[in-house]
């Protein structure tokens, strides 16, 4: 197996290490694009050899390879623990500052949240230089001069940060990083937040539903994209759909016209209307289960704060907390 994030429709992202097992040629694409960095870290070929593969099988360290087309242009490699290392971060130079070193930082923290405290890096003196506005978005510091110095006439320099300023660094920037982005031809983006009823949520990521009905629902929502929320007691995002149209009528043509896609009884119908003249058929289409639910209570302890689920939809603005949870949500299905 192996985890894919497509970016604009033709960036990928692959992760290896543990049980990801990569696509042919994958690994030496991985292993050829870190051994680029000779000059910087002379003998890193043996390195590779000696530690990160073995550390990949035992599970102790993890990578991320970035390809443009069939075209790598960047990767990472990350030895886990409670202090962890980032071992190696590289952009090619003519795909730099688009965003793909700050994704890069993303997925790797995602991948150790867990269990670092903190994260640690060397890098030469004139590397740190040049990148430490970057670094300092994250919380890393220049903690002086390395125990090993690889090169005479650069000095390596130790760099860390505690893990609590890094996550904060990647909840702060993620939304603006990835709006652009589709997830295995996912949005990262939705226009709005549909809460549906555990029942009828099911019955729309298994198929057997597609309209939703609202007692008032504006047509300005047709080709909108949607993030399905199960909510109480599951309160559980499961999946994504767009909505392909909004048929407004009384409650009986509604019913007549939909009722085998409603996914409820007669009696059910009625007692929601409740004695509306008119009602909304919401029609979903290219509805995209989540293969793992993502909960609510997980994205706000990520986040460190409440994050209020609508009654029936609400619309996500950059004002409110829902963008960084719609990129967390995507952070994470990245890595399953």
């Amino acid at each position: 197996m192996f985890s894919e994030l497509n970016v604009n429709r033709n960036l990928k992202i692959i992760k290896f290490g543990g049980d990801f097992v990569p696509p042919p040629d994958s690994f030496s694409h991985l292993e050829a694009m870190v051994d680029e960095c000779e000059d910087l870290y002379p003998g890193i070929d043996i390195w590779f050899k000696k530690k990160v593969i073995p550390g990949l099988e035992e599970k102790n360290r993890s990578a991320l390879l970035v390809y443009h087309d069939s075209r790598p242009i960047g990767a990472a490699v990350i030895r886990k623990g409670e202090d962890a290392k980032l071992c190696s971060l590289r952009v090619l130079p003519e795909e730099q500052k688009k965003g793909l070193g700050h994704l890069l930082i993303a997925l790797v923290a995602n991948e150790i949240r867990s269990i670092a405290s903190h994260v640690h890096f060397t890098a030469p003196s004139k590397l740190w230089f040049e990148l430490e506005q970057f670094f300092k978005c994250y919380g890393f510091v220049n903690n002086g001069l390395a125990h090993d110095q690889y090169r005479l006439f650069d000095q390596e320099l130790t760099c860390s940060a505690d893990f609590k300023s890094i996550w904060k660094g990647v909840i702060d920037k993620l939304p603006s990083v990835i709006e652009n982005f589709t997830l295995n031809d996912n949005k990262t983006h939705c226009d709005l937040v549909f809460s549906i009823r555990p029942n009828f949520a099911k019955q729309i990521i298994d198929g057997r539903k597609r309209v939703e009905i609202r007692r008032r629902f504006s047509s300005k929502w047709k080709g909108a994209s949607a993030l399905l929320y199960a909510s109480s007691p599951l309160r559980q995002f499961v999946g994504e759909a767009v909505i392909g149209d909004i048929i407004t009528g009384s409650p009986e043509k509604i019913w007549s016209d939909w009722k085998e896609e409603l996914g409820c009884t007669f009696d059910e119908f009625g007692s929601y209307c409740n004695g509306a003249p008119q009602v909304s058929a919401i029609v979903f289409k290219e509805i995209k289960p989540f293969k793992d639910p993502i909960p609510q209570a997980q994205i706000e302890h990520l986040v460190q704060k409440d994050l209020k689920a609508p009654q029936s939809f609400c619309e996500v603005k950059k004002q409110t907390l829902w963008p960084t949870a719609l990129s967390l949500s995507c952070l994470m299905r990245a890595n399953l």
